[in-house]
Order: structure tokens, then sequence, then C-alpha cells
């Protein structure tokens, strides 16, 4: 068995991926008024790499319960954007949802016309991508609220939550194309 020592870990670790090194630019579907996905890219505040599970089926056997692996779940991706001078982040998000359900017209769009797949980056240190991540059919669940506060002298923010059908990475510099229709 191999002895830790200072130096194999020294060798081994190039000190991680950060935090702070990451890239968005979020994709709005065709419709959605006022879309300008080059100003949302610079109001991405914090977001996650999106989760993978497994579900699990439990079997009895000989009296104990035998676990297996099930179908893959995909939680949703919240995404924090801080609120720019005219709030037209929030805008377009509250457009995107109106092409989903307009309120007015009580009109529902199809999922072809309101999902839209999204990319997240993981950058190395030189800010090129070491890990993307591709969320297929993307849509805003949830749009968050804005706090607004007298005491306050913070940038405003809010959190838009995705659902999506699932994910895929890209590890080796291959393509991420699918198609949805």
């Amino acid at each position: 068995m191999p002895r830790f020592d200072i130096d194999s870990y020294r060798a081994n670790f190039q000190g991680g991926a950060r935090q702070n090194l990451f890239y968005i630019k979020p994709n709005f579907p065709a419709g959605v008024e006022g879309a300008n996905t080059e100003t949302a890219t610079f109001l991405v505040r914090t977001a996650n790499l999106p989760e993978t599970m497994t579900e699990e089926v439990i079997t009895n056997w000989q009296g104990f319960d035998f676990k297996m692996a099930s179908k893959y779940t995909f939680p949703d991706w919240t995404v924090t954007f801080n609120v720019d001078v005219e709030a037209n982040i929030q805008k377009m998000f509250i457009n995107w949802a109106n092409l989903i359900h307009d309120p007015t017209s009580n009109i529902y769009n199809t999922p072809a016309n309101y999902m839209a797949d999204q990319q997240l980056e993981l950058l190395g240190f030189d800010g090129s991508p070491i890990l993307k991540y591709k969320l297929v059919a993307a849509w805003p669940k949830s749009i968050g609220n804005v706090t607004l506060d007298y005491s306050s002298t913070d940038v405003a923010q809010f959190d838009v939550t995705f659902s999506y059908l699932y994910h895929v990475v890209d590890k080796a510099g291959y393509d991420l194309t699918v198609t949805f229709a």
C-alpha cells in the first residue's frame, strides 16, 4: 500500500477548478420579445453544475432489500441574475414566461416554441472550457422575486429555475448538438 506524503499530493493535485470560473450564455427561444443573450451573459451572478440522480428500485431477495439502479432523474437548475439598471433581464424572462402561457389571452404555446437548450461551461485558469453541459429543452419554471430594501446598496438579484428534459456532458471536446422537435 502506498504511503501518503506531501510530494505525491503536490504532484497529483494541480490546484482544482475554481467556483468563479464559469460561463453561461442564456439562450432564449425565438419569439421572446427583447431577448438579448449577450446582455444576459454579463448579468449571471451564480449557478451550479447540473445534478444527475439515478433512482433506485428495491426488490426483496431472501428477506433483504436489494437495491438496483433505475432511471435517470434531472432535477431543476437555478441561475441567479443581477438586475440591470432598466430591469431588461427580468423583462426577458417575464416575456419568456408569457410565451409559454399568456395570462391575458389564456393561450398556451407548444413546447417546441418555448423550450430552448442552455449551455454552461466550467472554465480552466486560461479561460478555456474544461467541462461543458448542455441542458436540452429547458424552460423557466420559476422566475423568483427581487428583494427591495431601503437599508441596502447591493445590486438587486433574482433566481430563475429551469426545468429541462436531460443534459449531456462534453468531456472530450465532441459536439453537443442535440435536436429537439
